[in-house]
């Protein structure tokens, strides 16, 4: 993702269920700032269950 040019943020998907640290944190990021995952302090019983979505800047070339 931090290769492709049409890719402007980085967006950080959490699940319905998850904790606070993980919401805290979802939302859209420049590519040089964005969080690395797994979200360090996740308190999930399941573990961290956040992912990345790539913003297009453009959709068709």
């Amino acid at each position: 993702m931090l290769a492709n040019e049409r890719i402007s943020l980085i967006r950080i998907s959490v699940s319905q269920d998850c904790c606070p640290a993980c919401r805290e944190l979802e939302g859209a990021y420049p590519k040089n700032e964005v969080p690395r995952l797994p979200i360090e302090g996740c308190s999930h019983p399941l573990g961290c269950r956040c992912h990345y979505l790539p913003v297009l800047e453009v959709l068709f070339p």
